[in-house]
């Protein structure tokens, strides 16, 4: 594990208690060696997954995983990762389930980053702290009150804030395209097929930033907690008001003692 990373996982530890592990995603190459230990899901599980499962088996179970063309269970990766031609997906046929202009359909399909045929061989995903190459993003996942503090972070020596565009679909594709292609940091909002393949939780959103972003991060994470303007868990004020209690309870209370 590189300093970067190591840093990056002691200071999330600090500010935002993640319930699960961030994950270190690696677009490869071919040619590119997978470190060991790595599983593929039709090699070493016996069948395909979602990309997303693979996700939640990397930061839950601590599992390192990747995918190539045949690791796919969901057609929606090969578009984005540059495996599949695109034209079906273009047409707006499965957009149907959310549009009913045929245009709109079109439109919304081709608004999610993806990469030309032959750019990436595989993605790989592990635990940042299992993680034995340099990634190109780290994802994690949290309660939004641990995000607005990523958020928060990201911003800092920004300034205007950062962006999520979301059409609430398709999440994993800012993370397997978008993310490395803007080079910014951002957050999602898990859609349909985390939630049903994936196990993704009800008060789950996920946050993503570029490796070339992540000392940045850092530096935002520790500079908005020193000055006590955010912190995660959340100083409950109230603790220091003067509680109202009933009166017959203070009533069991003598005058006289």
């Amino acid at each position: 594990m590189n300093t970067t990373l190591d840093t990056l996982f002691e200071t999330l530890e600090s500010h935002c208690r993640l319930h699960t592990r961030p994950v270190g995603v690696k677009l490869a190459e071919k040619g590119e060696t997978v470190p060991d230990k790595t599983k593929y899901p039709a090699d070493h599980l016996g069948n395909p997954l979602a990309v997303c499962q693979g996700m939640t088996l990397a930061r839950s179970f601590g599992w390192r995983m990747a995918f190539k063309k045949d690791d796919h269970a969901c057609p929606l990766p090969l578009i984005f990762m540059g495996h599949a031609h695109p034209d079906k997906f273009l047409n707006g046929d499965i957009a149907r389930f959310y549009q009913d202009d045929p245009d709109c359909m079109k439109k919304m399909e081709a608004s999610y980053p993806r990469w030309p045929a032959g750019k990436y061989e595989a993605v790989w995903l592990a635990p940042l702290k299992a993680c034995e190459f340099v990634p190109d993003l780290v994802v994690m996942y949290g309660m939004p009150a641990q995000i607005l503090a990523l958020i928060q972070a990201a911003n800092f020596g920004h300034g205007p804030g950062i962006q999520s565009i979301s059409s609430g679909r398709y999440g994993c594709s800012q993370w397997l395209a978008g993310v490395v292609q803007t080079g910014e940091c951002t957050y999602m909002i898990p859609g349909p097929g985390e939630r049903v393949f994936a196990g993704t939780q009800d008060h789950e959103v996920s946050f993503a930033v570029p490796y070339s972003r992540i000392n940045s991060l850092i530096d935002g994470l520790k500079y908005i907690r020193k000055q006590g303007s955010y912190k995660f868990p959340v100083p409950n004020m109230g603790l220091l008001a003067q509680p109202r209690i009933p009166k017959s309870y203070l009533g069991i209370v003598s005058d006289s003692e």
